[in-house]
């Protein structure tokens, strides 16, 4: 069993150092996971690439709701309204350690700094408040990148690391939720074009 297991790491290592992606090679980048990104990629050698990407997301949203509070009173509308703003940047080094003909399995390193704001209303309390905050993730990915045809290709990956945020409320009382965490942080699935 130990020499199966020496024998696969060992033509793994030759295959990477042989098989990688080119030299010089740059690209754009754009994936879809919590928030749309887009970026670019450029192989500073062989076996490793840089991935620099912002993302920008606006939203609006409207929730219309009735109840009764009683059975025999009348039924109740209210309405929120949320609109929201995130933006994001952050910056990749990955590392090909595996590469064969159409096919590149990779892992990295991730940085990246969020900063969102909502303005929410309600019409059943006539009011309005205010969130923002800030996100940073500090994460390791592993990913695959499979060539679709010459200049296109997609990848998937993962990400386990750090996240850190700090939100402030604006509503009835002013407060502040701060959150630490590890565990998945960086999942998403995207597509390269190549020049």
């Amino acid at each position: 069993m130990k020499k199966t297991i020496l024998l696969f790491i060992t033509i793994c290592l030759v295959t990477s150092f042989s098989l990688a992606q080119e030299k010089g090679k740059f690209g754009i980048t754009m994936r879809a996971d919590p928030s749309p990104q887009i970026g670019m990629i450029y192989h500073i050698s062989r076996k490793f690439a840089l991935r620099p990407h912002i993302g920008f997301t606006i939203g609006k949203e409207k929730t219309e709701s009735e109840f009764r509070p009683l059975v025999d009173q009348q039924v109740i509308k209210r309405t929120m309204e949320e609109d929201s703003t995130r933006a994001s940047f952050g910056f990749g080094l990955l590392f090909y350690f595996y590469s064969v003909k159409d096919f590149s399995i990779y892992s990295g390193l991730n940085f990246s700094y969020t900063r969102e704001t909502t303005e929410s209303s309600s019409s059943w309390s006539k009011s309005k408040w205010e969130t923002s905050g800030d996100i940073i993730q500090t994460n390791a990915l592993f990913g695959l990148q499979c060539k679709i045809m010459e200049h296109l290709e997609i990848f998937g990956e993962v990400g386990f690391g750090y996240v850190s945020g700090r939100f402030d409320y604006d509503n009835y009382t002013e407060s502040t939720q701060k959150i630490r965490k590890w565990g998945l942080t960086n999942s998403g699935v995207g597509i390269v074009f190549y020049f």
